[in-house]
């Protein structure tokens, strides 16, 4: 049970698009300002965008601008490690179901699965303008025992669904360094529903 490589590589995408836009807009601008006013109005007056850039780029001064070397951008770098960890949670014990794969599997619609979302009966992920649910808790017998509680002890601020899965996919100090997806398929239900309700808290 894998993710489609194109709703993995649509999500993370979104993210690393941003970056690469923040950083190249820098750049642009640093190369604009080294450019003759002729080689500007060369390159403003080209027919496409694409052929903005190709005038613009292909110019001596663009190719000889010494880009200053800058500190690091941290809303850069935030927006690189959330892209990386989204990645990483998309791909993760088995990667994530898509509606209609997981709704086949339960044995339900893809409306009543909808349903269970809106109720935070399941863990999902919003991709683009849909869903998909980490296989992580999906058993041969339908949703893994506990799920539910995990999600209702949940607090009422942690409205995040990257947060929450990242939550059970991640080693946990009140629960001795593991994680809680591997403490509920031990069927320690109760541990997993406190570190839950602690979740966000104190720095967890």
């Amino acid at each position: 049970m894998t993710a489609p490589l194109r709703t993995a590589a649509e999500t993370a995408t979104a993210d690393l698009a941003a970056a690469f836009v923040r950083r190249g807009t820098r750049a642009l601008a640093h190369i604009a300002a080294q450019l003759p006013a002729d080689r500007l109005a060369s390159a403003v007056g080209a027919e496409t965008d694409t052929d903005v850039l190709f005038e613009a780029l292909q110019d001596a001064h663009a190719i000889a601008a010494d880009l200053p070397r800058e500190p690091a951008d941290p809303l850069t770098a935030a927006l690189l490690r959330g892209a990386e960890m989204k990645r990483a949670l998309l791909q993760a014990e088995g990667g994530v179901l898509s509606a209609a794969e997981l709704a086949r599997l339960l044995g339900i619609t893809t409306q009543a699965l909808g349903k269970r979302r809106a109720k935070h009966q399941v863990f999902w992920l919003e991709i683009g303008d849909g869903f998909v649910y980490p296989a992580f808790q999906v058993t041969p017998e339908g949703i893994l025992p506990g799920i539910r509680a995990v999600l209702d002890s949940f607090d009422a601020d942690l409205t995040d669904a990257w947060s929450r899965v990242a939550f059970m996919l991640t080693g946990d100090a009140r629960l001795a360094g593991r994680r809680p997806i591997d403490v509920l398929r031990a069927g320690d239900i109760a541990a997993i529903t406190r570190a839950a309700r602690g979740y966000g808290h104190d720095g967890a």
